[in-house]
């Protein structure tokens, strides 16, 4: 089978669907001001010749520039019930072919716990807002031939220690722990066998990508990590060790993510299918340190070679998702958490904040959700390598180089006022 594939700007090997235009498609994207679903929007408003009317569908309203074809609409898929969710898409009167399902929502971590250790309440919050909105898409009347559920790499326990590698979508899921991925995936899988419709799962990585204060993205707190030791005449420190440092992680910029989710929801062979979702490109920290130091005009450091500069941390469980091997081990001479939370880092905060007038702030109350998300994502030490042979088979090629989808996030995230500009 031929394919034609095109390049954009940092992105190649992107598909064309020339068998739907002028197909006038409907589509309701939820979580549309969050940093997947807002790049959903943006890659498919792109295509008015596809796409006639993008419902976005957020907690609060739209965020930003939107085109003519996108319909914002603001509802709260927790706090409001079925009913009241239907009633809402009827006075907008949706339709929709095609669903694309990021809404989120982070519960407060349990006290003295990470990021994510309230597993309760995130499930039971994450399958609610899923279910209602299924609920709702009956009682409106709403019968879409597809709807695209993004879970992510938690799926294969990557929170919780080393994971098989390289993880393909028919590994089996680990029973370490709760992970609120795994009924939302039933419970959708349920409503498109009553109902006639197909799914889709995607598994992205970390998410990169430029939204207006998203807690949930590592290149915000790293671009302020530099633009301040930069400020100070600091180096680069690394935090982790050699493991840290080398460990393969692939990462999945919310651009091509958007690509990713179009091709996912119009290739009939994705249909009733879970599918990794990634940049495609080889990315180690280590390896981008010095690429990240040189854009800040700053030495680089490296890991430590004392070993009693380390401070260990021992993952809770000792068999960890991959199934042997031991418990999953930190080493961190000193964490993004702490450094965030040093006098002479706030008082450089307040002067960096002033010269460049940035509008957000990713310290105090945000800490854990932004340096504490910065640290899970840089100090394990091991690789988080995902298999995209899958996609590959059923004709997906996009691809992006990480680097570049760094810098272009940074020079984005400058634009909001979000982080200083690079020199």
């Amino acid at each position: 089978m031929s394919q034609t594939v095109i390049s954009k700007g940092i992105f190649h090997g992107l598909p064309t669907f020339s068998q739907h235009q002028g197909q006038r498609l409907r589509i309701i994207v939820t979580g549309a001001n969050g940093i997947s679903g807002s790049a959903v929007v943006k890659v498919l408003s792109e295509a008015p010749e596809r796409w006639e009317k993008i419902y976005a569908l957020s907690r609060r309203p739209l965020q930003g520039d939107y085109t003519s074809n996108v319909v914002p609409i603001a509802v709260d898929f927790l706090n409001n019930g079925p009913n009241e969710i239907a009633k809402v898409l009827a006075k907008n009167h949706v339709q929709a072919d095609y669903v694309y399902f990021s809404s989120y929502v982070q519960p407060p971590p349990l006290a003295g716990k990470g990021l994510w250790s309230d597993i309760d309440a995130t499930t039971t919050q994450n399958v609610a807002l899923l279910s209602n909105f299924l609920q709702a898409l009956l009682l409106a009347n709403i019968k879409p031939k597809r709807i695209l559920l993004q879970t992510g790499g938690k799926h294969y326990g990557l929170h919780l220690g080393p994971t098989a590698s390289p993880m393909e979508e028919d590994d089996p899921r680990h029973g370490i722990e709760g992970n609120f991925y795994f009924p939302q995936v039933d419970l959708l899988k349920a409503f498109c066998r009553q109902h006639g419709a197909n799914w889709v799962e995607t598994r992205p990585c970390f998410i990169l990508g430029a939204v207006e204060n998203a807690a949930m993205n590592v290149i915000w707190p790293l671009s302020i990590y530099a633009s301040i030791q930069a400020h100070l005449g600091k180096p680069l420190d690394f935090p982790g060790d050699v493991a840290a440092w080398a460990a393969e992680k692939a990462q999945s910029m919310s651009t091509l993510l958007g690509y990713h989710a179009e091709w996912a929801l119009l290739t009939p062979e994705a249909g009733n299918q879970a599918l990794n979702q990634s940049d495609s490109s080889a990315f180690a920290w280590g390896k981008f340190w010095p690429t990240l130091a040189s854009w800040y005009n700053i030495p680089v450091g490296q890991p430590a070679n004392d070993s009693d500069a380390y401070v260990t941390i021992t993952m809770p469980y000792p068999v960890p998702p991959r199934g042997f091997g031991g418990p999953g081990v930190i080493k961190a001479s000193f964490s993004f958490l702490e450094w965030s939370k040093k006098g002479e880092v706030l008082n450089a905060w307040d002067k960096v904040r002033n010269k460049y007038g940035l509008k957000y702030s990713p310290f105090g109350d945000k800490s854990m959700d932004t340096f504490g998300l910065l640290d899970a994502e840089v100090l394990g030490g091991w690789g988080r390598v995902m298999s995209m042979n899958k996609n590959r088979q059923l004709g997906w090629h996009g691809f992006v180089d990480t680097k570049d989808a760094i810098k272009q996030v940074i020079i984005e995230m400058a634009e909001l006022h979000m982080v200083p500009p690079l020199e």
